[in-house]
């Protein structure tokens, strides 16, 4: 399988991401192609980019629960937590993601907790996916917490996308049945 591509882009002028927060502290955005197997659907598409994640990055996460624990800051499972992708609502959540609103294009997920607020935006484009997440601190401990998980942030995210098109991208996979949502031809 060849490799898969995924490259920093601004955010993108047609994503609602910029509206979720009342103030932008941080912004990044990564676009990735997307196998003809994708969900079309902007929701089970986030779930099937976000929902699993590589066993490095669960295990990182799993240490980042371990200290933050400590500070009283929200913990999160490590797999994804609702048992059918497709009946997932605004309202309802998968590992750290709450999911706020549904478009036709895009799915804006995110949570609050005392330190910071967190935005994350799936935007499906006709042959590619921009995955977006926007940051607002509410204090000190915010900032901090950010800084120190700010160069994780930057190999989870685009690890997170290759890992789920190499997952989207398997012929037996899309042959066996096609994730929530895929487009079928």
């Amino acid at each position: 399988m060849p490799a898969i591509s995924v490259r920093p882009v601004p955010l993108p002028p047609a994503s609602q991401l910029p509206q979720a927060l009342s103030r932008l502290d941080f912004a990044d955005a990564y676009q990735v192609p997307l196998p003809a197997t994708a969900p079309v659907q902007p929701l089970p598409l986030a779930y099937a980019l976000l929902g699993q994640a590589p066993g490095w990055v669960r295990s990182l996460l799993r240490l980042r629960d371990a200290l933050v624990r400590a500070l009283g800051l929200r913990t999160f499972p490590v797999r994804p937590t609702h048992p059918d992708p497709a009946g997932l609502r605004p309202g309802d959540e998968f590992g750290p993601f709450g999911v706020l609103r549904v478009l036709p294009t895009e799915v804006l997920l995110g949570q609050d907790d005392r330190h910071l607020d967190f935005r994350v935006s799936v935007l499906r484009l006709p042959d590619a996916a921009v995955v977006s997440t926007a940051v607002r601190f509410h204090n000190r401990l915010g900032r901090l917490y950010f800084a120190l998980i700010r160069p994780f942030h930057r190999l989870i995210v685009p690890a997170m996308l290759r890992f789920g098109c190499r997952r989207l991208a398997r012929p037996e996979q899309a042959a066996s049945a096609p994730l929530p949502g895929a487009a079928v031809v």
